[in-house]
């Protein structure tokens, strides 16, 4: 039977997820939907009352399909998520949401409605195929499977890493130790043995499975990356898989390189909505977004909307643990937008909060650092003076 009854459709019971099968067939490329209906993956589904439209979610993200035209669904839709869906994401430490939907011209008037008021950005994910039809040979050297005997080896730096993946994307350590598979590269540091680059099975479904992989950072673009596909993929091609995906985001450069060099096809570049769970945190995330915007995806800079999601933030005291780039930001902002009274508070909260100039080392790259960054610096210090 089908349980959680709303008023415009109905959260379906797993006995009741093949009512979905065929409203996501313009998305086939995302094996983790096949997963959820099969009951490989842990998911939900979402069905509005006529069985035309659904909403999914699992570790992925969340998915639309079917019709594009229910409009009082979406409505509902978009409540459960602002009160239901991403609260629950954040309450498990989950940082930001991925939303995919069809790309169809219809679908960009639905996700108004679907997404009013929880102010999504636009950027794209890719995915790639490989049929392993030229994969053999071993692993290379300190490449490793990651399997139920590594993961009991607690004193290797970087294993807690695999294992959060495994429990993001796996019901449980034990259902992956039993379908899933990857590769690790392990190397001798002064702390000891450590795990510098890893790749493994988000999921599998029948014969097919999609990786993800990770390198730790002073161990980039040294190869690793390469080496823990192969294995992954020489892995696979044992376990009789028959297709094997792989997904980034489009403007992930390296991971596209990687996928490429050992063999994968470009499938799909592909338009989604993400955000971060908590408002707060969007409203930040949305500041640095529209400070540059996305050009691809014709996402154009707007400097008065990245001030105003700023300033509804850092004037609650949501300032990422005193992010001084933050306040720096927007009191650019602010500037650009010729509110200058505005752009001097922000600056002088960002200069009470450690800033020094664009110069300075800072933990992420969102920082206004443009051709006019330096003559607003002097404009602004001139005027608090």
């Amino acid at each position: 039977m089908c349980a959680h009854h709303m008023i415009q459709g109905m959260e379906l019971a797993g006995s009741c997820f093949y009512k979905a099968f065929g409203l996501f067939d313009t998305m086939r490329h995302h094996i983790s939907i096949q997963g959820v209906i099969s009951g490989t993956i842990p998911g939900r589904i979402f069905l509005s009352n006529d069985g035309d439209t659904a909403v999914l979610s699992n570790p992925q993200g969340i998915f639309l399909g079917g019709s594009p035209d229910n409009k009082a669904f979406f409505k509902e839709i978009n409540m459960l998520l602002q009160e239901i869906l991403l609260p629950q994401l954040a309450s498990k430490g989950e940082l930001d949401y991925v939303l995919y939907y069809p790309t169809d011209e219809k679908w960009e008037a639905a996700l108004e409605t679907v997404m009013k008021g929880i102010r999504p950005m636009k950027s794209g994910r890719m995915t790639f195929t490989q049929h392993l039809e030229g994969v053999a040979g071993p692993f290379g050297e300190d490449i490793i499977a990651i399997d139920r005997e590594l993961l009991k080896q607690r004193h290797l730096a970087g294993l807690e890493d695999i294992i959060h993946e495994i429990l993001d994307g796996w019901p449980s350590q034990a259902a992956y130790e039993k379908d899933g598979f990857g590769c690790a590269a392990i190397q001798h540091t002064e702390e000891g043995p450590a795990i510098v680059s890893w790749c493994l099975t988000d999921w599998v479904v029948g014969q097919e499975c999609e990786l993800g992989i990770q390198t730790v950072a002073s161990y980039q673009k040294k190869g690793w990356a390469r080496k823990v596909a192969l294995g992954a993929l020489s892995l696979a091609k044992q376990r009789g898989i028959a297709s094997v995906g792989w997904q980034c985001w489009s403007d992930n450069i390296a991971s596209q390189r990687t996928a490429l060099s050992v063999g994968f096809t470009l499938f799909g570049d592909f338009p989604v909505l993400f955000g971060w769970n908590l408002p707060l945190n969007n409203l930040l995330v949305n500041g640095n977004y529209y400070m540059h915007g996305n050009i691809k995806y014709g996402i154009a800079p707007d400097y008065a909307r990245s001030a105003w999601s700023y300033a509804q933030a850092l004037d609650q005291g949501w300032d990422w643990n005193g992010d001084a780039g933050l306040y720096w930001n927007a009191a650019c902002m602010f500037y650009l937008t010729g509110e200058q009274e505005r752009a001097q508070h922000y600056y002088q909260k960002a200069i009470q909060k450690g800033w020094r100039d664009i110069h300075q080392p800072h933990y992420h790259n969102f920082i206004y650092k443009e051709a006019n960054s330096e003559q607003i610096a002097r404009i602004l210090t001139e005027s608090i003076e």
